[in-house]
Formats: C-alpha cells, sequence, structure tokens
C-alpha cells in the first residue's frame, strides 16, 4: 500500500497530441444524458475555485469528499469549496470550504514530452461538515475485492454536446454506461495501451453515451455505491472513458479516512 500525503503543490499538463481531451483537463460532459434530480443522487457535489466550476465529487462521509487529482492546481486548498444539496452548480444548497487534501503517492509519471496522473485520485476534507438531509448523503464505497456492475450511473454538469463554445451545464444531468472489458478498451484506443492500467482504471460508456469535460471529478455510481471517479477520455461518446477503479484505492480511503 502507498502511504498518503497532504498536497501542498500539484501539477497538471495536458499532453499535446491528435486527440481531443486526454487526462488532465478539469472540463469532462455527460453525452445522451438527461436531467436529474439531485434527490436521486444526495451525494453528488460541484467543486469550485474563484473562477467558477472546475468539476463533480462527491461525499464520503460528513466530513469527507473525494475527486480526481487533476481538478485541483497548485493553490492546494486555498479557496476551494464545494456546493452540497443542490441540482445547480452556482445556486442553493450548502457551501464547504475544502481545508486539506490528501493524493496518493506516486502520482505522475512522464508520457512523452509531459507529466500525466498515474493516480488521479483526490480526497479532501471540508469545513462545515455536511448536514444530512434528503438531498445531501453519503455515498457507500465497495469493498477491496468487489466487482462492478455492468452498467452504472454517470452524472455532473459538464457540456451535453460537442460544441465550438460549449458552456457548464447549469442542470444536473446524467446517463447509464455499460462497462467495456479492458482488453477492447486498450485494443481500441491505441493511445489508451500507454495511459489505462487494469489495476487501478475502469473503462466505461462509448456509443452516444459517455462522460466529458466538465464531468470530471464526479462519481461513476449505482444507486448509492460509488465504483469510480470521471477521469479522462478521448473523443467523448466515441470510445470508453476512463475512471479511477475505487476499489483499488479502498485501503488507502480507509487509512487516511477511517471510513
Amino acid at each position: 500500500m502507498h502511504a498518503e500525503s497532504t498536497i501542498f503543490y500539484l501539477t497538471c499538463i495536458a499532453i499535446t497530441i491528435n486527440i481531443e481531451n486526454v487526462c488532465c483537463t478539469a472540463t469532462t460532459k455527460i453525452i445522451g444524458g438527461r436531467p436529474v434530480s439531485i434527490k436521486h443522487r444526495p451525494f453528488m457535489l460541484s467543486l469550485h475555485n474563484p473562477g467558477g466550476f472546475v468539476c463533480g465529487a462527491s461525499i464520503l462521509s460528513r466530513n469527507w469528499g473525494i475527486t480526481a487529482l487533476h481538478c485541483l492546481s497548485s493553490e492546494g486548498t486555498m479557496n476551494y469549496f464545494v456546493r452540497a444539496g443542490s441540482s445547480k452548480p452556482y445556486d442553493g444548497g450548502t457551501l464547504h470550504k475544502l481545508t486539506k487534501i490528501h493524493v496518493y503517492n506516486d502520482t505522475t509519471f512522464q508520457y512523452w514530452f509531459s507529466s500525466m496522473l498515474y493516480h488521479d485520485i483526490a480526497l479532501f476534507e471540508v469545513q462545515p461538515p455536511f448536514r444530512y438531509s434528503s438531498t445531501v448523503r453519503a455515498a457507500r464505497l465497495p469493498s477491496e475485492f468487489s466487482k462492478p456492475p455492468r452498467k452504472l450511473y454517470v452524472c455532473g454538469w459538464g457540456y451535453t454536446a460537442s460544441q465550438t463554445n460549449p458552456k457548464i451545464n447549469n442542470v444536473l444531468t446524467g446517463v447509464y454506461v455499460r462497462h467495456t472489458p479492458y482488453e477492447s478498451c486498450v485494443n481500441e484506443t491505441p493511445e489508451y495501451k500507454a495511459l489505462v492500467k487494469k489495476e487501478y482504471h475502469l473503462c466505461y460508456g462509448a456509443y452516444g453515451k459517455d462522460s466529458c469535460y466538465g464531468d470530471s471529478g464526479g462519481p461513476l455510481a449505482n444507486k448509492n455505491t460509488i465504483y469510480g471517479v470521471v477521469s479522462f477520455g478521448l473523443n467523448c461518446a466515441v470510445v470508453s472513458g476512463v475512471y479511477e477503479k475505487i476499489s483499488y484505492y479502498r485501503g488507502w480511503i480507509k487509512q487516511v479516512t477511517n471510513l
């Protein structure tokens, strides 16, 4: 097991190749989805910095949340906050400041001439604590050895279609996505062979239904259990999206949060 460490400085550089949005852009979209009430996804959070909406995230307990590491910058916790209990990223619910961020060790590796996030996952503590209600509730976590279902649900406030000048969606949107076996995922998308690791990644989506820009950090879940965190993808809804596999990090999450 890798020991956790607290973030003070993070770097995230998008690699430059002839594909659309490989890892490390903090803004992925729901393609082919429909609006969903926060009451059906009460663990859903919107993550913000002073510039506005950044990513999705999820509630793990009254004091803890989880998101993608690439959603966070070198500023650390400074001025980051999450909105809980609202289907809209800019209205309603309650605001909670990030007070500390925890990352998995060995988070970067060299890919061509750029640095990529190897473990695109982060835990964060908040103040004030979340107050549970019909619209605010912690998600469950899978066991370390659990196998994710063939079909799961992903939601967020990201763009809902490929557009020249897209905007963040003001309504929480979700879609069911199907599992893509690892071999199919990497063989159908050559760029994934260097990026996707069977041990700690999941592939879901494609065929017109997927997460994309703006949905990063959000949950891949069934009704109340999170199996993945939106990480990266190519050509949204054309090939599978890639998610950090929660079960791989289960021991680390317990070590840090005692959950």
